[in-house]
């Protein structure tokens, strides 16, 4: 497949982000009472902020729990926005578009080599990357 058949990278999600609710979380405390959802948080309560989630809202993307590289408009969060944008996101697309135009052509047959319930995430990640992706072809 030529690299313009693919979809376009940069409002698709990354392909290989993991497509599960619930991250590490970002600790955060709280600096005064704050109510949230009728739930009080009090000044100096720890609180966990899962940016994970706003991937995943039902208000934002039709089919929220669907992997879909050829959704658009994509309004995902998996590199951040505004002043947290990741650095490193115009490079990242770069190297998928990449991978995609030459990988899937040379291995057209490519595919999971273990039920896509099998995959394990590292716990000790703050990326929750994959323990190995096994493939066959």
């Amino acid at each position: 497949m030529p690299a313009e058949d693919l979809p376009d990278l940069p409002t698709s999600p990354p392909p290989l982000r993991t497509a599960e609710r619930g991250g590490p979380g970002l600790p955060r405390y709280a600096r005064e009472d704050v109510e949230i959802g009728g739930v009080t948080i009090r000044a100096g309560e720890a609180v966990l902020l899962d940016t994970t989630l706003a991937n995943f809202d039902g208000s934002a993307f039709e089919e929220p729990d669907r992997f879909d590289v050829t959704r658009a408009p994509n309004p995902h969060l998996a590199f951040a926005h505004g002043p947290w944008h990741c650095l490193g996101a115009p490079l990242a697309r770069i190297e998928l578009r990449t991978v995609f135009a030459s990988l899937l052509p040379r291995f057209p047959s490519l595919r999971l080599a273990v039920p896509v319930e099998e995959l394990r995430l590292s716990a000790d990640s703050f990326t929750s990357k994959l323990v190995e992706l096994p493939v066959t072809w």
